[in-house]
């Protein structure tokens, strides 16, 4: 594992790049040794999220393409699709999400 970025108090705070034993890969900002605010997690497998992180996970507004490349679009809350937009790899929308729920 490896992180390149700035520390406070001996944890990761502010801007920083951390990337796993597993080759993921965290590029934004730290708050007290978590993930906090805008930020990128790229995934081994090609997978990628960007949007905004707190306390550590996904949570707020963002986008995760998948390998295949599907992607949704919407509202996260604790690392689970909350409410927006599932495309397919062409930009077809397949179906909404409403508070977790598929319409």
């Amino acid at each position: 594992r490896k992180y390149v970025g700035e520390y406070r108090n001996g944890k990761f705070h502010g801007e920083g790049t951390f990337t796993s034993l597993d080759g993921d890969k965290y590029i934004g900002g730290y708050k007290d040794g978590k993930k906090e605010g805008k930020g990128t997690y790229i995934w081994s497998d090609g997978g990628k999220y960007v949007g905004e992180f707190k306390n550590g996970g996904i949570n707020g507004l963002g986008t995760k393409i998948l390998s295949d490349g599907n992607k949704y679009q919407g509202e996260w809350k604790e690392g689970k699709t909350l409410t927006g937009i599932i495309y397919d790899g062409s930009g077809k929308i397949l179906y909404k999400l409403l508070n977790g729920e598929r319409q």
